[in-house]
């Protein structure tokens, strides 16, 4: 329910918005945090974007949903964190937490005890899950990942906080939603704690494009509207995304050259070559085939291909039962 409301020791009153820096305890560290406590009462959702500081449509996104949105505009409560890996954000690096090296989507739900990404991760679980109705973590291709948009909501947890997760996931105007069985990651610790939650992925490859950052900005607000906590109009969805399943992540066996055949988007054969590694001479390493039939997620567009690099996301897709 919107009521005055305490984070981190910061008083949000009803009807008021927030826009500061919320340090993580025993760092110097401090993520620009935006709460938009709303006049009416309803759910809180909170949005994190930049856990990955070079995915960027998202982090724009939602300092600009957090400039643009007031309280009169919202029933409940709207938490957005943007960036919350800000060392690798002004670093310009991927994935990682320069600080420690570490994935910060991989040590959830951390521990007031690491490293930065121990301690940010703790910081959300601790603080900001246990308060939360409803969850959505903003994505995007990182800097060597190109993909087409959609989204995951967790297979993992409960029947119900699965049921609730997709009610949201399938809201979003993306093609595709993946079923998720994986444990690791911020979303899918916040749904095995009973959180309904989603991870959106939408643009990548190191690019901030303007249609990127205003369809996350509609994603956004069509979740809002499905909450019933946001009443201005929205924009029509292109489209209602279908069940992707049997996803594969496809990694590199070597180090080397990786000059991929396909693209994003792209529907592909059983057998169908994907692409091929490279030594720096341009002799064939190896060369890889589609393992099943279906559509491209996402595909490393860089040349430098290290061993254990995902060079491409796939998966089959499956007509949904249209429950809502």
């Amino acid at each position: 329910m919107s009521q005055d409301m305490t984070i981190c020791g910061l008083e949000i009153k009803r009807g008021t918005k927030l826009r500061t820096m919320l340090p993580v305890p025993d760092t110097m560290t401090k993520i620009p945090l935006t709460v938009i406590n709303g006049v009416e009462e309803g759910p809180t959702l909170l949005i994190t974007a930049g856990i990955h500081g070079g995915e960027y449509p998202g982090i724009a996104a939602a300092i600009e949903l957090g400039r643009d949105i007031e309280p009169e505009h919202v029933h409940g409560c709207l938490i957005l964190l943007h960036p919350v890996n800000i060392q690798g954000f002004w670093a310009r690096r991927e994935f990682i937490v320069p600080e420690d090296g570490k994935n910060l989507n991989r040590v959830f739900p951390g521990t007031p005890l690491g490293t930065l990404a121990d301690k940010t991760a703790y910081l959300i679980s601790s603080n900001l899950f246990t308060i939360a109705d409803y969850y959505v973590d903003m994505h995007s291709g990182d800097i060597h990942e190109s993909l087409h948009p959609y989204v995951y909501y967790p297979g993992q947890p409960t029947p119900e906080v699965e049921k609730a997760s997709k009610r949201i996931a399938k809201v979003v105007d993306v093609e595709y939603m993946v079923r998720s069985l994986a444990t690791g990651g911020a979303y899918n610790y916040a749904a095995s704690t009973g959180l309904p939650s989603i991870l959106i992925e939408r643009g990548g490859a190191g690019l901030c494009l303007h249609e990127d950052i205003e369809a996350y900005k509609d994603d956004i607000r069509n979740i809002l509207r499905r909450l019933k906590m946001f009443e201005l109009p929205v924009k029509p969805r292109h489209y209602h995304p279908r069940d992707i399943t049997d996803m594969i992540y496809l990694e590199s066996m070597e180090t080397g050259c990786w000059f991929h055949h396909i693209h994003s988007g792209d529907f592909v054969q059983k057998g169908q070559v994907l692409g091929r590694t490279t030594d720096l001479f341009g002799q064939t390493i190896t060369e890889y085939y589609a393992e099943i039939s279906g559509v491209i997620l996402y595909v490393c567009p860089a040349l430098s291909a290290p061993k254990g690099t995902i060079l491409v996301g796939y998966g089959q897709v499956v007509e949904d039962d249209d429950d809502d």
